[in-house]
């Protein structure tokens, strides 16, 4: 399995692309922080690099980090998807893609799943970047626990793609976020349930005014 070296998060000046370029920015590996404005990727990078001392953490435009990348994390919005992953068809070619999408929407203070056509972020993903290799994972994974000081996570990180060897290397990639354990969760069909989890997880959050997350138990 290759070692990941070099990381890019696509969108990646939002909570969740800063959260996780900083884990994985604290296990060692080289991040660059994209963006369709450079002076906001630059904006992240700086302040990820802050909380990593000695870390290497880059902004870039999107389509930048993309090509300069080993392996890409989409943390771009579901909405702005399609608008903009087909300018990295090129780039993602090849590569191990990894998407974090939810489709969720609000009304007032009620989550709900947005329909997709394909069956889920992850599908719509593979369908715009049909040479990138598409792995679904992290999207049960609460911002505000991942930006706060090496937090111990304690839950499950459910991973699934069509691609074996591309599942296997992102499972040892989550597991390098303290407290994260991989499960395979099977093939990239699955991820219509995964990220319908994050909007029963966004309901109990609230309820209960906490960030839950999942563990899977028996295996």
């Amino acid at each position: 399995m290759p070692l990941v070296t070099r990381i890019a998060f696509i969108g990646g000046t939002g909570p969740e692309g800063r959260g996780l370029a900083y884990r994985f920015a604290l296990a060692g590996h080289e991040v660059l922080i994209g963006s369709r404005n450079r002076e906001r990727a630059d904006e992240a990078a700086r302040e990820v690099g802050a909380r990593v001392p000695g870390a290497k953490v880059l902004g870039a435009e999107n389509a930048d980090a993309a090509r300069d990348a080993e392996l890409i994390v989409l943390t771009v919005p579901y909405a702005a998807q399609a608008d903009t992953l087909p300018a990295l068809r090129e780039q993602a070619t090849n590569k191990v893609v990894v998407s974090t999408g939810v489709p969720m929407s609000f009304e007032g203070e009620r989550a709900s799943m947005v329909a997709v056509p394909e069956g889920s972020a992850a599908e719509q993903a593979q369908a715009l970047l049909p040479g990138a290799r598409i792995v679904a994972a992290f999207q049960n994974l609460g911002a505000g626990k991942l930006w706060e000081d090496d937090l111990d996570l304690g839950q499950d990180i459910l991973v699934c793609s069509n691609d074996a060897e591309a599942k296997r290397e992102v499972m040892a990639l989550a597991e390098q976020i303290r407290g994260a354990r991989a499960v395979d969760a099977g093939l990239l069909a699955a991820s219509r349930y995964i990220e319908g989890i994050t909007v029963l997880l966004v309901g109990i959050n609230r309820t209960y005014k906490t960030l839950a997350g999942v563990r899977i138990v028996g295996v």
